[in-house]
């Protein structure tokens, strides 16, 4: 399978080959998603997330840059992300807050990754695991922000 691993789409009953660089953001949107919702320690989140059957398949230097520095930035980046929002940030859906954050550590950090690659990135790993019009309120975000970091 090379750099490719399987993802299960529970709701739609297919799987879906993915390949490393999004294992390793979906990884990182749920282990920043861990992270705001119960605070826990980053080798604890790890653990949690190695026992997922597709976390091997991940780009790990890829995924451990985007995941730690995402927590380690974490309070520069909401505070970039509440700069765009029309609503407090508070009030985001824990889901599309980690989205959000991951991908503007990457806008932010990644330079070696095109600009149109994080945004499509987050908007799909959003319509996986966030709400139904999330992906919107990320786009818009995302865009202003690209303007501000590129």
């Amino acid at each position: 399978m090379g750099e490719e691993g399987r993802l299960l789409e529970a709701e739609k009953g297919t799987t879906k080959i993915f390949g490393a660089r999004r294992i390793s953001r979906i990884l990182s949107v749920q282990g920043v998603y861990h992270f705001l919702h119960n605070g826990a320690a980053l080798n604890t989140i790890k653990n949690f997330l190695s026992e997922q059957e597709f976390f091997n398949q991940r780009d790990s230097l890829f995924f451990e840059d985007v995941f730690a520095n995402t927590i380690d930035n974490m309070d520069d980046l909401r505070e970039a992300i509440a700069f765009y929002l029309d609503i407090p940030i508070e009030r985001l859906s824990r889901v599309e807050e980690a989205v959000m954050l991951v991908a503007t550590y990457e806008l932010k950090s990644r330079l070696d990754v095109p600009l149109k690659t994080i945004i499509n990135e987050a908007i799909e790993i959003d319509k996986c695991l966030g709400s139904n019009e999330g992906h919107r309120v990320i786009n818009g975000v995302l865009d202003k922000l690209a303007d501000k970091f590129r």
